[in-house]
């Protein structure tokens, strides 16, 4: 295929434009923000599951507290009682002495019954302070998610506009090369990973990065100027600069 110099530098900006759209792309999907989110949520979901268990636990322990207190409220109410007829003499002394002998154990059952209290306000304090540390971290990470997403919001918007405006490019660069030419170009760079043309520096296909040998290097010196050149290596279009 013959190509003139113009067209042949027209594919050769072509592709450098491609090759800036191919690299926005390729940063698009690997801004480090993308994985700090990833990160970010799989911290949220396990403060929120431990935050969802530890309340479970404050409102178990809450029904605890009360229970015990009710408890404690019956048995004092009963000791009131019993000490109040005590003090009322209105008891024959067999009655006295099964009142006095109702008191102390009851008292025994009340002191009992207050350690249980202690113990489950320990437990409700300690659950309490765990409960507010992770509402308190789970803030500070939907907080930190926050910032994240405006950052990644930013930087893929500055990105996108950088794509549109080389995809502009691009259009205004393909209207200058001919059909043939740019029908080959875009065959050759569907089946290359994006990379179509590349220049002949030297002896060096720039596209694969090889050595083009000696003897093919003088056959290209020998052809026309407009003589579209193929790297036998790669298939992509050389182009003489």
């Amino acid at each position: 295929m013959q190509a003139s110099v113009a067209q042949q530098s027209f594919i050769l900006e072509l592709q450098i434009v491609d090759n800036e759209i191919l690299q926005a792309n390729t940063k698009l999907k690997s801004l480090p923000e993308i994985e700090q989110l990833l990160h970010i949520d799989k911290r949220i979901a396990t403060a929120t599951e431990e935050l969802a268990k530890v309340a479970a636990e404050s409102d178990q322990i809450a029904l605890e507290l009360r229970r015990g207190e009710v408890d404690v409220e019956t048995v004092t109410d009963r000791i009131k009682k019993d000490e109040a007829r005590l003090a009322s003499g209105n008891a024959t002394p067999k009655e006295l002495e099964q009142l006095q002998h109702e008191v102390a154990t009851l008292k025994k059952r009340q002191e009992s019954l207050e350690e249980i209290e202690l113990e489950i306000m320990i437990r409700n304090d300690a659950v309490a302070a765990r409960r507010n540390t992770l509402s308190t971290d789970l803030a500070s990470l939907e907080t930190l998610k926050t910032e994240i997403n405006s950052r990644l919001t930013s930087a893929t918007t500055e990105i996108n506009l950088l794509i549109n405006e080389k995809l502009l490019a691009r259009k205004e660069v393909g209207t200058k090369i001919e059909q043939p030419l740019l029908d080959l170009y875009e065959k050759i760079r569907g089946a290359n990973g994006g990379v179509a043309a590349a220049a002949l520096v030297g002896n060096k296909c720039n596209g694969c990065n090889l050595a083009i040998n000696a003897v093919e290097m003088e056959r290209i010196k020998s052809l026309a100027k407009d003589e579209l050149l193929r790297c036998e290596e790669c298939r992509r279009i050389l182009v003489r600069i």
